[in-house]
C-alpha cells in the first residue's frame, strides 16, 4: 500500500453521532447519513496530513466547501481571494473550461460557461521571509478556443447519409475514429460521439446537420481537418521546461500529466530535476515546507507562531494539457485546532467564509459584513439559486490589481486574468458532453451536496472520472446535509403534486388526447380518483445509441401506507431492454413530490407508437387481494398481508407531440 492509497484508507471513517450519544464510524457524505438526528457539520476535528482542525476547500469548476460546511459554485473568471485571516492570504486564477467551443465562433448563444482553477499564491501573513508560492499551469491556447484535440472540428454537428453498410462502431476517441475512417474504403468523414463512444463514418455525400437536442456532445470533421490533435505549447515554451510533470496517480490511470510551474515572489523557480517525494522548499525538518507526495499532489506545510501544524493540499487534476477537461487544481486547506478561538474571533474573509461553527455568517463581503444566504424557497420558481452563488463571487471577492500577487503567465498581463463580468448560465441550460438525461442519471445516487457537483463536472466532459474525485473528496471533508447549505443551480421542474392534487397524469400530461396509460390487467379495482402513474415526463435521447424512454412517479392509492414495487424494463441501446424493479417500502398515500422517479425503456416496433409495459404492486394491511410480488423485486415476507397488481400500458409520446 503506497502512501496516498494509506492517506485514503486513514480518512475513509468519520465519525457520526447517533440519537443515543454513542459514536459509530460511517462513511462521510453519504445519503444514508440523511437522517442521523445529530451529525459532525461544523468541527474543527477533520485530519489532513499533519494537521487536526477545520478543512476547507475549492475543487473542480469550482465548487467551494467551506470549513462550516457551506456548498456552492463560483463558476466565475478572473482571480479571487479564496481565504484572508491572520495565518494566510491564498488567492486563485480560475479561467474557462476548454469547451467553448465552436459555438462562440460561429456567433452562438448557449455554450457551456464553467471554470476552474489554473493558479494558487499563497502568501503567510505571520512571517514575511516565507516567500509568496505561487503554484500553476501554463495556459494552452487555440485560435478556435477548441480542446487541442479537436482542431478542425465541428462541435455537436453530425453527417448524414453514413456510410453505406457501416455499422457503428466505440472507440477511445476522436482521433481512433478519424484513423478508423480512413481505413474504411469511401470514408472521408465522421463524427464521434461523446456519450456511446461510436465512431459513424460518412462518404462524399455526408451532409453537415446539428445534432439533435438532448444528445451527448458530438465532435465531426473531414478526415484531413479534424482528429490530428495539436502539439500542447503554452504562452512560453522556455517557463515549460522549468515545470515538473505532475500528475499520473495510480487511481487515475486514465488521466493525464500536467507540466507545473513554481514562482517564489514571483520568480519562476526551475523544478524540472524534481522527483516523487522531493521537496519543492524547505525539507521535513523545516517549519515551513512543500512536498510532492501521491504523484499528483503538494503537500504545503507551515508551522504557525503558536508552533502548531497548518496543511494545505494541492491536487492537480484534469485530462492533461489542451484537453476538454484540461490540468487544474483542487485545493484544501486545514486550520489547527489549538487555534480555533483565534480563527473564530479574528475574523476570516474570502470564498472559504469565516470559520466559527455557523455556516449561515460564511457569506460576507470585502469588510466582513454578513450577508443574507438565499433559500431554496426564495429561489424555487424560478431556478437563480446558483446565479446568486456567481453574483455574490463576483460582486466581493475579485482581487484588484492593488492587492494582485499572482503572476500572470508569460505575455500575459493584469488585465488577461482580471474577474471578467458575463452572464450566468444554470448548468440545465449548458451545452453538455454528456446529454442532460444521462448526467442526471449518472449522479442521482450522490449525496445532496455533491450531486449538483458531480452534474456540473460531468457536463464538462469529467463523467469518468467524477466518482473518484468525490469519494476523496468525502474522505476529506465533512459535509453539511442541511437544505440551508447547499447554493447551487436550481433545476425547475413541473410540479408533480399541485395543493396535493396530481398532476402529469395519463388523462392531463397530453392536451386533446385520451389517456396515455391503459390498465391491461388488475387484481383489484382501481380506487375513485386516485391514479397510480403519474408526474409523466418524455426525456430527451442520451445520444446516437440510446432509444426512446418514459419516466413517471408512482402513487399508493390505499388509506394507510404500504410497500409498493415497480417491474419494469431498463433501455438498454436503442432498442434493447434489460428486466428492472424498484421497490419503496412504506410509501403514504397519495401524492409525493419527493417520490422515486421512475425511468422505463419503450418498445418500440416499425409503424407502431413507442410504449412501455409497467407493473406495480402494493403489499400492507391496507391492501385486499391476493397476487404474489416477482421474485425479480425481491419482496418482503408477506404471508397473510394483502397483495395487488396492476399491469399499465404506457405511451411514450404524447399524439402530436404537444405535453402540458
Amino acid at each position: 500500500m503506497n502512501f496516498g492509497q494509506a492517506f485514503l484508507l486513514l480518512f475513509a471513517l468519520a465519525k457520526f453521532v447517533d440519537a443515543g450519544g454513542d459514536e459509530t464510524p460511517k462513511l462521510r457524505g453519504l445519503k444514508t447519513t440523511i437522517h442521523k438526528s445529530q451529525y459532525y457539520v461544523n468541527s474543527y476535528s477533520e485530519n489532513l496530513g499533519v494537521c487536526t482542525g477545520a478543512m476547507c476547500g475549492v475543487w473542480g469548476d469550482p465548487h467551494v466547501l467551506t470549513c462550516d460546511g457551506l456548498g456552492y459554485d463560483c463558476n466565475a473568471v478572473g482571480l479571487f481571494t479564496v481565504m484572508k485571516n491572520f495565518l494566510y492570504n491564498i488567492q486563485a486564477q480560475f479561467i474557462n473550461v476548454n469547451s467553448v467551443e465552436m459555438g462562440k465562433v460561429l456567433g452562438w448563444g448557449n455554450y457551456p460557461r464553467a471554470t476552474y482553477t489554473t493558479n494558487i499564491a499563497i502568501k503567510n501573513e505571520q512571517n514575511p521571509d516565507i516567500p509568496i508560492m505561487q503554484f500553476g499551469f501554463p495556459e494552452f491556447i487555440e485560435e478556435s478556443g477548441l480542446p487541442l484535440e479537436e482542431h478542425g472540428c465541428f462541435i455537436n454537428f453530425q453527417y448524414r447519409p453514413e456510410l453505406a453498410g457501416h455499422i457503428p462502431q466505440a472507440v477511445d476517441d476522436v482521433e481512433a475514429c478519424r484513423i478508423q475512417c480512413e481505413e474504411t474504403d469511401g470514408c472521408v468523414k465522421f463524427h464521434f460521439c461523446t456519450g456511446s463512444k461510436n465512431c459513424h463514418l460518412a462518404g462524399e455525400d455526408g451532409v453537415l446537420s446539428q445534432t439533435p437536442s438532448g444528445y451527448s456532445r458530438t465532435v465531426a470533421g473531414e478526415v484531413g481537418l479534424c482528429g490530428h490533435p495539436l502539439k500542447y505549447e503554452g504562452r512560453g515554451e522556455d517557463d515549460d521546461a522549468k515545470a515538473y510533470m505532475i500528475g499520473n496517480d495510480i487511481r487515475y490511470e486514465e488521466w493525464g500529466v500536467c507540466p507545473l510551474l513554481y514562482y517564489e515572489d514571483g520568480i519562476l523557480q526551475d523544478i524540472s530535476n524534481k522527483e516523487h517525494l522531493d521537496y519543492i522548499y524547505g525539507d521535513a525538518n523545516s517549519p515551513t515546507y512543500v512536498q510532492i507526495y501521491d504523484r499528483n499532489k503538494l503537500k504545503i506545510v507551515t508551522t504557525t507562531d503558536e508552533g502548531n501544524k497548518s496543511e494545505i493540499m494541492l491536487e492537480a487534476a484534469g485530462q492533461g494539457p489542451g484537453q476538454l477537461f484540461g490540468c487544474h487544481f483542487n485545493l484544501f486547506v486545514c486550520l489547527p485546532q489549538e487555534e480555533q478561538d483565534a480563527f473564530e474571533n479574528s475574523g476570516s474573509l474570502g470564498l472559504l467564509g469565516t470559520p466559527d461553527g455557523n455556516s449561515q455568517n460564511d457569506w460576507m463581503d470585502v469588510t466582513g459584513n454578513v450577508l443574507t444566504l438565499p433559500t431554496e424557497q426564495d429561489t424555487k420558481s424560478i431556478g437563480t439559486r446558483g446565479k446568486e452563488a456567481y453574483e455574490y463571487c463576483i460582486a466581493n471577492w475579485c482581487v484588484s490589481q492593488d492587492d494582485s500577487f499572482i503572476v500572470p503567465p508569460k505575455n500575459a498581463t493584469y488585465d488577461d486574468i482580471k474577474c471578467l463580468h458575463e452572464d450566468y448560465v444554470p448548468v440545465e441550460e449548458r451545452e453538455c458532453a454528456y446529454s442532460h438525461h444521462y448526467i442526471e442519471q449518472h449522479c442521482e445516487n450522490d449525496s445532496p451536496i455533491l450531486q449538483h457537483q458531480c452534474e456540473v463536472e460531468c457536463c464538462v466532459g469529467n463523467c469518468d472520472g467524477i466518482e473518484l474525485i468525490i469519494n476523496e473528496i468525502s474522505n476529506l471533508k465533512t459535509h453539511s446535509v442541511e437544505d440551508s447549505d447547499t447554493i447551487y443551480d436550481t433545476t425547475v421542474e413541473d410540479d408533480i403534486c399541485v395543493d396535493g392534487d396530481y398532476a402529469g397524469t395519463g388523462e392531463t400530461v397530453c392536451p386533446s388526447s385520451p389517456s396515455i396509460v391503459k390498465v391491461t390487467k388488475h387484481s383489484a379495482d382501481l380506487p375513485d380518483n386516485s391514479p397510480i402513474i403519474y408526474g409523466i415526463t418524455f426525456p430527451d435521447s442520451a445520444d446516437d445509441n440510446h432509444g426512446k424512454e418514459v419516466s413517471f412517479h408512482v402513487a399508493h392509492p390505499f388509506g394507510e401506507s404500504a410497500d409498493a414495487y415497480v417491474r419494469y424494463e431498463k433501455k438498454v441501446g436503442l432498442y434493447a431492454n434489460d428486466p428492472a424493479c424498484e421497490k419503496e417500502l412504506g410509501m403514504a398515500a397519495g401524492c409525493d413530490a419527493d417520490s422515486t422517479k421512475i425511468t422505463v425503456g419503450c418498445i418500440e416496433y416499425p409503424g407502431v407508437p413507442a410504449f412501455a409495459l409497467v407493473d406495480v404492486y402494493f403489499a400492507g394491511s391496507s391492501v385486499s387481494g391476493s397476487d404474489e410480488v416477482q421474485k425479480c423485486c425481491q419482496p418482503e415476507d408477506y404471508d397473510g398481508v394483502g397483495v395487488v397488481k396492476y399491469s399499465f400500458k404506457i405511451e411514450c409520446e404524447c399524439p402530436g407531440g404537444a405535453v402540458e
